[in-house]
């Protein structure tokens, strides 16, 4: 009996709880217990166990006191985030980008939540139906030919690269009727079956005679050294001198030259000299004779099996002749080159700084020079191609070199060169291409979110655009003016690309009233980043001929311009931003006829141009003629907007007509409330979303005036006035990506009207084409 009451007095005597027994620790018995009240670990008592971290410290140790600081810091943010939006409510209608998503996270979060396992930014988050609206199906155009052979062109794909795919080019004449001074076994070597392939170094000879004379040699250095300046990154005048041009002219056999492809480098740098030798015509014969030279030579060694720093120069100059030599509208073989680079420059760790193998720091920035170079050429050959980049910064840690090229203005304060600005962006352009077209379909949020860090992106003073006033210019002015042009294009047609299948769904559901639709923000960057292209392009074709008769980039993206600009005259005629498109398209195609005789790009596409340009005209002379034979519907919404699309060669050509868009019911319902609203909604444009307010302003302005002065056959007549039509205000706070601040100066960002200004906010910065609605509009130009 005893025993027994014994037993049963023990099991009705609560036990200590588990952790204060393994601990050996008092406890008062209760639940819970007062020691793991004041150790902050109630929710585990009296059963459950802490786990011991680093150290054999408990991880909810002093939770409680933890837990007091985070209501004080969050009662605190709560105060300063009031004040930030009382002050920024005095100032603009937008919320403040701080305040976006904080409110949310502060007010619901409370300690408890906080020290839980689950943490908000794991939580999914709850589906916004504005963003579900704004998602469009636009991944670019699949060709696919009679015998199966495919190509693909994505969403960025340049506008000739759409018009002509690869599958629909002509043949091409005999290599030996357009070389006619290269002999036939120059040509079979210069396309082997790989590019990694070794060539028969008894081509040694036969290629090695092909050099010029020394003088000229010296001549065609100094051109690449100068232009290098702005459109590559070349070598150091000894390092040109002094080693490449000085051993291979002083070798008497391939054996006898350092270095395993400087034979190949020598003879890329000529090619891309050659292409601004203004002693010869524009795409001179002997450029592309120099760049076979440099391909043949490449392969004396195989790249593959020898790698150095000049085999990666050369490869990238092979790569950047290429591009600038292209009147065949193809960029595969740019692809495929630059691909090769990227992969070789990984087997020698060019992604990884070369400080952590102690290499000299001439070495280590010769390196990084060469990468960020690399990582450019692959970012914006695959933008253009609408295809994935090769590079991932992801696994890079190469910093940017010295910027060697840098300019001090009138103050004694350094401007970063463009070279620096280019490698810069690129990485931007990276993010860019991985957010808005990648194989996930970005929401409206996003791409406005991408719109204002591309128009924040900084651009130094000296880089800025400016109205040449002199007839004549010197020869570092007309460097600067290519140099501003290629800067702001790049911005401009990185902006159209990103917002085109906004702007034509916008065109597709409200084309007489466009700035009311819930995409008007995209309708009215699309038109401004067009115009600004086509002013550009217009006003280096009047400045310097010479050199935009040469560089087939700034054509190909004043097609992409004109397309817009057709698009919304022949699908919105009635709106008020009509007129003036069909204005720009008038003056781009001015600037084409004119500049065909004398220039290679403008004469290849004046056919394009000369399309887009009537298709503009009969929406507006002739609204009811409809020329089957030039351009139908379906085509143009093949080229302009970037729906998702299949061209079948084996099938009849009106198959390839791209397949209805019907709008989603709340996309119906939204577009009909616009419709339906007679007054100006503007204000409202994209409610819950960062518009950047260079976009709201011309919005405001378009929404009162029909034109602006610029677009009525006004000239710049000043580099104050051109300033402010080409370019925005910039922030002068901190920079994404590591570009370098430099303050502009604060100025009225009105270009269309004088007597209604709008003060932009302090600081913007702005700017930049194609895929299967895009594509389809070519189609309607007949292509």
């Amino acid at each position: 009996m005893a025993n027994k009451r014994k037993g049963r007095n023990l099991a009705e005597y609560p036990r200590p709880v588990q952790s204060a027994r393994r601990l050996k620790l008092r406890c008062d018995r209760k639940v819970p217990c007062e020691t793991c009240v004041k150790r902050g670990c109630s929710t585990i008592c009296p059963n459950g166990s802490l786990t011991a971290g680093k150290g054999n410290r408990l991880v909810l140790a002093n939770t409680e006191e933890l837990h007091s600081k985070i209501e004080v810091m969050s009662a605190r943010m709560r105060e300063l985030e009031e004040t930030l939006r009382q002050m920024h409510s005095k100032v603009s209608d937008l919320p403040h980008p701080l305040l976006s998503d904080t409110d949310t996270v502060i007010s619901n979060d409370s300690p408890e939540s906080t020290s839980s396992s689950d943490f908000p930014e794991q939580q999914p988050q709850a589906s916004n139906k504005a963003d579900a609206d704004s998602v469009i199906d636009a991944f670019g155009t699949l060709t696919i030919g009679t015998r199966g052979e495919t190509i693909f062109m994505g969403g960025t794909a340049r506008s000739e690269y759409l018009i002509q795919p690869p599958l629909k080019q002509q043949p091409k004449p005999a290599f030996s009727e357009t070389f006619p001074r290269l002999s036939k076994q120059i040509l079979d070597a210069w396309l082997p079956g790989s590019d990694c392939v070794q060539t028969d170094n008894g081509l040694w000879e036969p290629v090695y005679s092909y050099l010029p004379p020394l003088s000229e040699a010296v001549r065609l250095s100094e051109i690449y050294l100068e232009w290098g300046k702005v459109l590559w990154t070349p070598l150091t005048r000894s390092e040109l001198f002094d080693n490449i041009l000085r051993s291979v002219y002083n070798a008497k056999c391939y054996e006898e030259i350092p270095g395993s492809h400087d034979l190949s480098l020598l003879f890329s740098i000529f090619a891309l000299a050659t292409l601004f030798d203004f002693e010869k015509p524009s795409y001179a014969v002997e450029a592309q004779e120099y760049h076979i030279l440099s391909h043949v030579s490449m392969h004396f060694t195989s790249p593959c099996m020898e790698t150095s720093v000049h085999t990666l120069i050369a490869l990238l100059h092979i790569v950047q002749y290429l591009e600038m030599s292209d009147l065949q509208m193809d960029s595969s073989r740019s692809y495929l080159f630059v691909g090769l680079g990227v992969k070789l420059g990984y087997m020698i760790g060019f992604h990884l700084s070369g400080a952590r193998w102690k290499l000299s720091d001439a070495v280590v920035q010769k390196r990084s020079s060469v990468f960020w170079q690399m990582f450019m050429l692959d970012t914006w050959i695959s933008f253009h191609a609408g295809r994935p980049p090769n590079v991932s910064p992801d696994w890079i840690d190469t910093p940017y070199p010295n910027d060697d090229f840098a300019v001090v203005n009138d103050k004694g304060e350094k401007e970063m060169s463009g070279h620096m600005w280019s490698w810069k962006f690129s990485r931007l352009l990276h993010h860019v291409m991985v957010n808005a077209f990648g194989a996930k379909t970005p929401t409206y949020r996003t791409i406005l979110e991408l719109d204002r860090k591309i128009r924040d992106f900084p651009v130094p003073p000296h880089l800025q655009p400016r109205c040449a006033t002199s007839e004549t210019l010197t020869k570092a002015a007309i460097l600067q003016q290519v140099q501003t042009s290629f800067l702001l294009t790049n911005k401009e047609t990185t902006l159209l690309n990103i917002h085109r299948r906004y702007f034509t769904q916008a065109l597709e559901d409200q084309p007489d009233d466009l700035l009311k639709h819930k995409y008007g923000p995209s309708v009215m960057a699309m038109y401004r980043s067009a115009w600004r292209v086509i002013e550009s392009h217009s006003h280096a074709a009047r400045k310097i001929p010479q050199v935009i008769e040469r560089l087939g980039l700034f054509w190909s993206q004043a097609l992409s311009a004109a397309i817009v600009m057709c698009m919304i005259v022949n699908r919105a005629p009635q709106s008020n931003i009509a007129p003036p498109s069909l204005h720009e398209l008038d003056v781009v195609y001015e600037v084409f006829q004119k500049s065909a005789p004398t220039s290679k790009p403008a004469a290849v596409l004046l056919d394009s141009i000369t399309k887009v340009w009537k298709k503009g005209h009969d929406a507006v002379d002739r609204p009811l003629y409809d020329d089957q034979s030039s351009l139908s519907r379906a085509e143009l919404d093949r080229l302009g907007g970037g729906k998702t699309h299949l061209i079948s060669q084996t099938s009849p050509r009106s198959s390839a007509s791209p397949p209805s868009v019907q709008p989603t019911p709340s996309e119906a319902e939204s577009s009909g409330s616009f419709q339906s609203c007679r007054q100006p909604t503007w204000e409202g444009q994209g409610v819950g979303f960062d518009i950047h307010p260079r976009i709201m302003q011309d919005m405001r302005v378009f929404d009162k005036f029909e034109q602006s002065p610029f677009t009525t056959g006004s000239s710049f007549d000043s580099h104050e006035s051109f300033f402010q039509a080409m370019s925005d205000v910039q922030f002068s706070g901190s920079s994404v990506y590591g570009a370098e601040i430099y303050s502009g100066q604060p100025q009225v960002l009105n270009t269309f009207h004088p007597a209604h200004p709008y003060s932009a906010p302090n600081g913007i910065q702005e700017v930049p084409v194609l895929d299967a609605a895009w594509q389809s509009f070519v189609e309607q130009l007949g292509f």
